[in-house]
């Protein structure tokens, strides 16, 4: 097992208990551990796809290597993508409650995902551009990683760090709206930080350009910003509207 496997089954693994532990201050019975696997397959499928789509010529069109996910290779930037399809079927057939379940959900997926880059680190993943003049700019000098040999910016660990301190914004925030309609402003809120964060790493990242000067990650980071500033003030508004006429 790679260490890339390693922290991201421990993140997955607690990440999840935290997102079912929030779940039960509602639901309080066994839907939540279909719901979560649910979640986790589904977010996986999104970031498989991302990553097969960010690189396409190391596939070339074989359908087996792309569902082989011990070649490894995901793109945690289309995750939310396929746990957010995922959460709204397994929600469907449950009969849970949505926006409540997709909020407890990303508060439990920062962690994990915060995690799971410490097994980047490690194996040197996720390339960027040179840095000098700081004094945290790494290098790789073992071989049998896939670090950069020359000082470049840590970007695992800026993920890293970056997932983290969501987890704990996110969960913060949940403390002041949980049980207060409307549900799924924390879900946003984790759009909106992701998005923002991915989109500025991309400015130091080495990544394919896929259009408009942009990474797969920028766009797609992009687009979950623009969609979170457009709801999340709704939302918002519309809390208060209700808190006004109570």
């Amino acid at each position: 097992m790679s260490w890339h496997s390693l922290f991201s089954l421990v993140g997955m693994l607690l990440g999840s208990a935290v997102a079912i532990r929030l779940a039960r201050y509602l639901v309080r019975d066994d839907r939540v551990y279909p719901f979560a696997i649910a979640v986790v397959v589904g977010g996986l499928a999104g970031a498989r796809v991302a990553h097969i789509v960010d690189n396409p010529g190391l596939y070339g069109g074989d359908i087996v290597k792309m569902i082989d996910l011990s070649r490894g290779g995901i793109g945690t930037i289309g995750a939310p993508i396929g746990s957010t399809i995922a959460g709204l079927l397994a929600c469907a057939a449950l009969r849970l409650p949505m926006g409540f379940m997709f909020d407890v959900t990303v508060i439990g997926i920062s962690l994990g995902e915060g995690i799971g880059r410490i097994g980047d680190i490690i194996n040197g993943e996720h390339h960027s551009v040179a840095c000098t003049g700081l004094p945290w700019c790494v290098r790789y000098t073992n071989a049998n990683t896939l670090g950069q040999a020359t000082p470049v910016h840590p970007i695992g660990l800026y993920d890293a760090l970056l997932m983290l301190v969501m987890f704990v914004a996110l969960y913060l925030y949940w403390l002041r709206v949980r049980g207060r309609p409307p549900e799924s402003r924390v879900y946003w809120a984790y759009l909106l930080l992701f998005g923002g964060g991915r989109f500025l790493q991309g400015l130091i990242r080495v990544e394919p350009v896929v259009g408009f000067g942009w990474t797969e990650a920028q766009i797609l980071g992009a687009l979950y910003v623009v969609a979170a500033a457009v709801v999340l003030p709704w939302l918002t508004l519309w809390d208060q509207r209700r808190a006004f006429r109570q």
